[in-house]
C-alpha cells in the first residue's frame, strides 16, 4: 500500500514538473513593479509594491536619488478594463532624497496605467497589477505535515491504549507523510510557478517565436542644441514588421527604457530613463554639454523578446564658453582596482571599486552598474556588479535598505584591445554617484 501511494505522489510530482511554463513576463505576483524615471529635472524610482490580494489599498513609493528643483509629483492609477482611477501625490522637498510615500487604490488586477506627472512633464507607463497565486505543491506540503501531525499523535495515543498495530499503521503514515512533505518542499524550485492573477496571456506563436526588433528614430529638438543649453532628446521604437509603434515594453531592470548619453572624449555622461510620452515614444530633457559629436544608446526590451540596444548620435553647436574635462585615466578620487592590472582583450578582468564606508543601495535592482563605451563609440557594455547578481535571483534588493559592502566588483571581457571609457554608479544616501575611468585594454600575446 505504501509503495503504491508513493508511487503515485511521485508520478503527481513529474507531472508538476513538466507543466508548460507558466508566468507573467518579467515578474511574479510576489514582486514589486518599478520604474526609474528622469522627469522635471529629477531623477526618481516610483515602486508599485506588491499586493497580497485587490481590491486593496496600494503602497506606492517614490524614491528620489536626485531632487533637482522638488515639486508635486503626482501618481493616477488607471484600470485599463474599468477606467476605475486613484490619485495621490508626493511632495518632493528641494535638496531631500530618500523616499516618499504615497497610498492609492486598485479594484482589480490586470492591465493598470500610472501616470506620473511632474512641472510640465508626463508620464504614463502601462504594467500588470498582479496577485500572486498559491503553488499547489506548497499546498500539498502543508496538507502533508497536517497528516503526519495528526499520525504522529494518533501514534501516540494507541501506544499509550497498547494497541500496536493501530500505533504501527499510524507510524507509517506519519514517515510516508513527512517523507513526502519534505520531499515536495525539496524539488519544489524546480516547479514552474502558477501564473499570477492578472498576468497577460502569452499565445502559443509569442512564446515559441518571440517578436521582432524594434526600429528606432533617434531625434532631438531643437536639431542642433546650443552648447550648455537645455534640449529635448526623444527616442520612436516602431514595429520591425508591422510599422507601428512598438508599444509593448517590458520593465527591464527597474525601468522601460534607460539611455546613455556621453560626448565624444567621455566628458558629458548621462545615465538617464526617459518619460514614455505617446505609445512608443520616449523622450527626455537634458542640459547640453560642450559643442560636438554626441553619442546616444538606448537600452530596453520588448514583451516576451529579448533585450535591445539602439544607438544614434547628434551634434551640440558651440554656444557659451565653458570648459568640461574628459574622465580622467585616475578613478575620481575613488579606489578602482583592475585584477589583472592590464587588462587583455578577449579574457576576464575584475575591476573593484572602494565606496568608502557605510553600506550602499540598490539602484536599478542592482548595488553598482559599469558601462563602458569604446572610444569610437562603437562599442557600448553594460555590466552588473557580481554579488548583486546573486541576490537578484532571490528577490530585488529594496532601494530603501543599504546591504552591499562598500566594495564593489565587476567581471567583464573586453572584446578588442584599445581605449575605453568607463563609469562605473552606485547609490548612497539616496544619492547616485558615478566614477570615472580610462581603461587601456592590451591585445592578446602582448607584453
Amino acid at each position: 500500500m505504501v509503495k503504491r501511494l508513493m508511487a503515485a505522489l511521485i508520478a503527481i510530482a513529474a507531472a508538476l514538473c513538466w507543466t508548460a511554463p507558466a508566468y507573467a513576463h518579467g515578474r511574479s505576483g510576489a514582486a514589486d513593479a518599478r520604474f526609474a524615471q528622469t522627469i522635471a529635472g529629477m531623477e526618481l524610482t516610483v515602486v508599485v509594491r506588491a499586493s497580497l490580494q485587490v481590491p486593496s489599498p496600494l503602497q506606492v513609493d517614490v524614491v528620489v536619488h536626485e531632487p533637482g528643483p522638488g515639486g508635486r509629483v503626482g501618481l493616477t492609477l488607471r484600470s485599463v478594463e474599468t477606467g476605475a482611477v486613484s490619485s495621490g501625490e508626493a511632495l518632493v522637498e528641494r535638496g531631500r532624497r530618500g523616499m516618499y510615500p504615497v497610498v492609492l487604490s486598485a479594484d482589480r488586477v490586470g492591465p493598470h496605467e500610472l501616470v506620473v506627472r511632474a512641472g510640465d512633464e508626463r508620464s504614463v507607463l502601462p504594467f500588470d497589477l498582479l496577485v500572486a497565486r498559491a503553488p499547489p505543491w506548497e499546498v500539498g506540503v502543508y496538507v502533508a505535515f497536517a497528516c503526519a501531525a495528526v499520525a504522529l499523535i494518533g501514534a501516540l495515543v494507541a501506544a499509550a491504549l497498547s494497541r500496536r498495530l493501530v500505533a504501527g499503521g499510524f507510524g507509517v503514515v506519519f514517515v510516508t507523510a513527512t517523507a513526502v512533505a519534505l520531499t515536495v518542499a525539496g524539488v519544489s524550485p524546480f516547479f514552474t510557478p502558477p501564473v499570477p492573477d492578472g498576468a497577460r496571456p502569452v499565445s502559443e506563436q509569442e512564446r515559441l517565436l518571440g517578436k521582432p526588433n524594434a526600429q528606432p528614430l533617434i531625434e532631438v529638438e531643437p536639431e542642433r542644441p546650443a552648447a550648455y543649453g537645455e534640449f529635448l532628446l526623444r527616442v520612436t521604437l516602431f514595429d520591425g514588421s508591422t510599422g507601428r509603434p512598438a508599444d509593448d515594453l517590458a520593465e527591464h531592470h527597474a525601468a522601460l527604457a534607460h539611455m546613455v548619453v556621453t560626448s565624444r572624449d567621455g566628458a558629458y555622461f548621462r545615465h538617464v530613463h526617459p518619460v514614455r510620452v505617446a505609445p512608443g515614444v520616449y523622450e527626455v530633457r537634458l542640459r547640453a554639454g560642450g559643442p560636438g559629436r554626441h553619442l546616444v544608446y538606448a537600452e530596453f526590451e520588448r514583451l516576451d523578446a529579448g533585450g535591445q540596444l539602439v544607438s544614434g548620435a547628434f551634434t551640440i553647436a558651440p554656444g557659451k564658453e565653458r570648459r568640461e574635462s574628459p574622465p580622467a585615466a585616475g578613478d575620481g578620487g575613488k579606489a578602482v582596482v583592475l585584477r589583472p592590472a592590464r587588462p587583455v582583450a578577449g579574457q576576464p578582468v575584475t575591476i573593484e571599486l572602494d565606496t568608502g564606508a557605510g553600506a550602499v543601495q540598490p539602484w536599478l535592482g542592482m548595488a553598482g552598474h559599469l558601462i563602458l563605451r569604446s572610444e569610437d563609440g562603437g562599442f557600448l557594455g553594460h555590466v552588473h556588479e557580481n554579488a548583486s547578481m546573486t541576490a537578484v535571483t532571490e528577490r530585488v534588493p529594496d532601494e530603501s535598505v543599504a546591504r552591499f559592502g562598500g566594495r564593489l566588483s565587476f567581471t567583464f571581457s573586453f572584446p578588442r584591445p584599445g581605449r575605453y571609457l568607463a563609469w562605473i554608479q552606485y547609490c548612497k544616501d539616496y544619492a547616485i554617484v558615478t566614477v570615472p575611468r580610462v581603461i587601456e585594454v592590451a591585445a592578446e600575446g602582448s607584453t
